[in-house]
């Protein structure tokens, strides 16, 4: 019985043994695929350029409870640093934001104004602490921008296009060629330079004001020659353009504070064999960058001519601050039974773009 008993006691500690060399061996945690997410990116998405990134990027706590990011490049042989305060309950409050607005407002969003003054401030000291030529401030400042890793939107976003605010970008360390040109022209508009965004079939950069008798590449716009400037990749000096962009249409978007109103709207009918009252709810969005003043809503249910309506209604002006939502509803709007119609809304204001919106054409 000893015999059998000291036996058992023999496998057991082997099985022990087995166990615990398994549990501790680096390979029995290889399925699991922890060790490989957190070593191959620091913010979870792909990076397309397969180079050596320029910048490097640490996250830490300037104060207990407030996160902060570091952002680390080199500019003529200067090590350049740069610590931003950048926090996860923001970043969700911006990806929450509809990306429904043209690309300009992304860079003079005033959400961004506390930031984007933080960097240019930042810059411009650094510049004077690595006594940078004052002609080149511009390209000190671009190349921090250059310097954040090119990440596609649809690997970043599963968007095909997914533009970004400032905060976002340097939230995740980087963007693809609208989000650094977004980010780029909003700091050197902080620091007195005349930037603008230029669109090309595909593509976005940017472009600084320059002198016309300058021998780079340059776009005119109302009078003003403009630098051509490349923001995603290194080493792109100011007015040099990749080879597969030379000789393509560009359109300049100059940017600048303006409203820009979206619109929605449901509608109810009620009818009789006489008539139909129609009530329509209208929801308002600024998504500009600045108030939208007087704005009125018209509302009209059109007859099948388009030249004529059967029924209208405007509301008085209102003020629509940048996000801001106002509804509007238009009650009772009559139309004559068995007579077809479509519901026409527009948004008019002060400085901003008229937006208008259609339904399907129905009968009662």
């Amino acid at each position: 019985m000893k015999s059998v008993t000291n036996f058992l006691c023999f496998v057991f500690l082997i099985y022990l043994a087995e166990f615990l060399f398994s549990w501790s061996s680096p390979e029995a945690s290889g399925d699991s695929g922890i060790a490989d997410d957190l070593g191959e990116n620091f913010v979870g998405i792909d990076i397309v350029n397969s180079e050596p990134c320029n910048v490097s990027i640490t996250e830490e706590s300037i104060t207990s409870g407030k996160p902060s990011r570091t952002y680390s490049w080199n500019y003529e042989g200067s090590s350049c640093h740069l610590t931003l305060p950048l926090d996860d309950e923001l970043y969700d409050n911006y990806k929450s934001r509809t990306r429904n607005r043209d690309y300009d407002l992304f860079a003079s969003d005033p959400s961004d104004d506390w930031l984007i003054k933080n960097i240019s401030d930042t810059l411009l000291s650094l510049s004077k602490d690595c006594e940078v030529e004052e002609s080149k401030v511009p390209a000190f400042c671009i190349s921090f921008v250059q310097s954040l890793n090119y990440t596609s939107d649809l690997a970043s976003s599963g968007y095909d296009q997914y533009p970004r605010f400032p905060y976002e970008t340097l939230y995740i360390s980087g963007g693809d060629c609208e989000d650094t040109s977004i980010l780029c022209v909003a700091i050197l508009q902080e620091m007195g330079y005349d930037a603008v965004l230029l669109e090309l079939p595909g593509h976005m950069a940017l472009g600084i004001k320059c002198d016309p008798e300058q021998k780079c590449k340059s776009f005119e716009y109302k009078g003003s020659d403009y630098y051509y400037v490349e923001t995603t990749g290194r080493n792109w000096q100011i007015g040099e353009i990749p080879d597969e962009y030379a000789g393509q249409p560009v359109q300049v978007i100059p940017v600048y504070r303006r409203p820009m109103i979206n619109l929605d709207f449901k509608a109810k009918c009620e009818y009789s064999k006489k008539e139909g009252a129609v009530n329509i709810n209208v929801t308002v969005r600024n998504v500009g960058s600045q108030i939208a003043e007087n704005t009125t809503v018209y509302v009209a249910l059109q007859a099948a001519d388009e030249t004529t309506v059967w029924d209208e209604v405007e509301s008085s002006p209102i003020k629509v601050e940048p996000e801001e939502i106002y509804n509007y509803t238009a009650k009772s709007l009559i139309v004559p039974a068995g007579e077809s119609f479509r519901i026409y809304v527009r948004a008019s204001g002060e400085d901003m773009v008229s937006e208008n919106l259609t339904s399907e054409w129905v009968k009662i």
